[in-house]
């Protein structure tokens, strides 16, 4: 049987995951869904983590194999001076890194059950279309100059519930 609580458990698994990564560059981060969008944050450099997912499908009687999309939105606020024109890049080739293995999926999320033990591994996916991938969208404001980039990654998981 499904189990209603995977997508809490990848979601909030997936923000500690990322989160780490966010505080080496050092870089603020927030969870699309979780996050206040109003907030301080949204006027600084920073990165959203987007998810989509779990998709599901039931392979054999309770084995189940979940696909996830994890997206990595950054926004960079261009200063006037101190900033490399590549820390964008920069910022986004640290995030390809940290999607180019395993994420533990543990059960997380404050809610009753909730013990932090191990759910199981998002690993990517490994098809011809399914490569993690940087998208430069650019300058997106000209008057406050702004560029997004995006990193996406696709992930698959397998769990048995017997």
């Amino acid at each position: 049987m499904v189990n209603s609580n995977w997508t809490r458990w990848i979601m909030a698994s997936s923000a500690v995951y990322f989160k780490a990564i966010a505080d080496t560059i050092p870089l603020d981060f927030l969870v699309d869904g979780v996050n206040e969008r109003e907030s301080e944050i949204q006027e600084t450099d920073h990165a959203e983590l987007r998810i989509n997912g779990p998709f599901i499908v039931e392979q054999s009687k309770n084995f189940y194999h979940l696909e996830v999309d994890l997206n990595i939105l950054i926004t960079d606020m261009m200063k006037e001076t101190g900033e490399s024109a590549y820390d964008i890049a920069t910022w986004c080739g640290v995030f390809q890194s940290g999607m180019d293995g395993p994420i533990s999926v543990y059960k997380y999320g404050g809610v009753a059950g909730d013990d932090s033990s191990l759910v199981g591994c998002l690993t990517p996916r490994k098809g011809k279309y399914d490569a993690n991938k940087v998208l430069h969208f650019g300058l997106i404001d000209k008057v406050d100059r702004i560029r997004q980039s995006m990193i996406d990654g696709k992930f698959e998981m397998y769990v048995d519930t017997n």
